[in-house]
Order: structure tokens, then sequence, then C-alpha cells
């Protein structure tokens, strides 16, 4: 939740210009790589409960897409860094946007499927419906809102993106655990 807290966040100040017509400070700059850093280590943790809490409970199908989703969270998480003063000094020999793309990508294909799978068979306890709401809202709005330009459209469906994210480690942190059946 944190992770995707902070992913929220990054953008105050493009939300703040569009849609309150107040410009605001940049609350996470490329400058920040330590708070980049944090969040992106919370994401990466978020993503790998969420692999272990879930994919035990689930059919193949789901499992398989929750490796989608989880594995390219984590490339997308790792791949910013790339993006950072701390990728520069590092001397990062190639672009890390591809990866950004990539790792974007197959995490929504797999949180949608995930979704898919997780409203016909639920595999989390609350909001069955969480995953595939919040996978269509970040393919919606990264690829056919984003551009050069930010736009309120793009920022109204990564606002629910990130939301959703959030959602998605609130639910994880609410879940009961499951005890094994002892024969």
């Amino acid at each position: 939740m944190l992770g995707a807290v902070l992913f929220l966040v990054n953008k105050l100040n493009e939300m703040g210009r569009l849609f309150l017509s107040r410009p605001m400070p940049d609350v996470i700059s490329g400058q920040d790589v330590l708070l980049i850093l944090v969040g992106q280590a919370f994401l990466i943790l978020g993503y790998v409960a969420f692999f272990r809490v879930y994919s035990h409970r689930a059919p193949r199908f789901s499992r398989n897409a929750l490796g989608l989703f989880c594995g390219g969270g984590i490339l997308l998480a790792v791949s910013h860094v790339g993006f950072t003063n701390l990728g520069r000094t590092l001397g990062v020999p190639f672009d890390l946007f591809l990866f950004v793309i990539l790792g974007l990508a197959v995490m929504l294909v797999g949180l949608i499927l995930f979704g898919i799978g997780n409203v016909r068979q639920p595999v989390i306890g609350r909001w069955p419906w969480l995953p595939l709401a919040t996978g269509a809202m970040g393919f919606v709005g990264f690829f056919f809102f984003s551009g050069e330009e930010i736009t309120a459209v793009f920022l109204a469906f990564r606002t629910l993106f990130a939301v959703g994210l959030v959602g998605l480690g609130l639910a994880l942190w609410l879940e009961k655990p499951v005890l094994p059946v002892s024969a």
C-alpha cells in the first residue's frame, strides 16, 4: 500500500495544475533518489507478498496471470531506477524505458487476466472485482490516453489505477490467514 500511495502522490503537482488550476510543488522528483528507492522497494515487497499469499489458493490460470502481474510489476519497479540520478551514476549503459513499457504491459495484462479469473473463481477474499477494474483503468489510461503531454483524462485513469493498487494492498493486509488442512 505504501508504494502505491507514493505512486499516487507522484503526480500531485500535475493534478493540482490540471484539476485545480493551481500549481503545487512536486512531491517526488527525480532528485529524490532515496524516496524513489524506498517506494520501489515497497512495491516489490508488495508484489512478492501478493504472489506468496494468493498463488497457493489460485487455480492454474489465475496463478499464471498472477505471476505476470507480479513479475511485470517488479520489472517496472526495478527499471524505474534508471530514471533517477542513481541510474545515471551507476552508468546504466542503455535506456531502461523499454523495460518500463514491457513491465507495465506485462503487469497490466496479468492483472486483467487475474481479475477475470478472480471474478470467475474468487481467490481474493474482499472485492473480487477490484483486480479487473484496476487493470482496466491502468490499461485504458496508459495505452489510450498517455502521451508526451500529461492530460486530465490520463491523470484520472492513472489515479484510479493507483487507488486500485492501494485497494489491492489493503485487501491483502486485511486477508485472514488460511490454515492448512491437517490430514
